[in-house]
């Protein structure tokens, strides 16, 4: 008796079992969707014309968000971000660091002014650009710098 039930559970019905993948493939086309919108790059462009100062004690930046970019040439020329926006005046270096606070203020993140200078230019260039950030309202600086090796 017990033979005859294993064979009828053996026996071939003839058709095989088989999954559907098509709902698969749309949850992982939906979850891809979802992480490119969810996720927010910031890539920081870096000025060719800039040979930042090496430092033994460097650390690599926690966050690339909340930062307002001033680079700041050996001729003691300040530029933003983007390389081509050049400040002629102080007052619009306090302009542009009050335009992206305002920005930054607005998703929620603490912003920092971050100095990129070359390892040729003065530290009065440098102190400028850090009092031009506290006009504007920003009080918390970073300085870009290579780590030693």
């Amino acid at each position: 008796m017990a033979t005859q039930r294993l064979r009828a559970a053996n026996a071939d019905d003839g058709e095989e079992a088989k999954m559907d993948m098509s709902p698969m493939i749309d949850m992982v086309f939906l979850l891809l969707l979802f992480f490119l919108v969810v996720s927010n790059p910031k890539t920081i462009k870096i000025d060719p014309r800039l040979k930042p100062p090496i430092a033994d004690a460097a650390k690599t930046a926690k966050s690339k968000h909340g930062k307002i970019v001033v680079n700041i040439h050996n001729s003691g020329d300040f530029y933003a971000e983007d390389t081509i926006t050049r400040f002629d005046t102080k007052e619009d270096l306090i302009d542009y660091i009050k335009k992206e606070k305002d920005i930054i203020d607005g998703r929620g993140i603490t912003p920092v002014l971050h100095i990129r200078g070359d390892s040729t230019a003065e530290f009065k260039y440098c102190r400028q650009v850090i009092r031009s950030g506290a006009a504007a309202g920003v009080n918390q600086v970073a300085f870009g710098a290579f780590k030693k090796e």
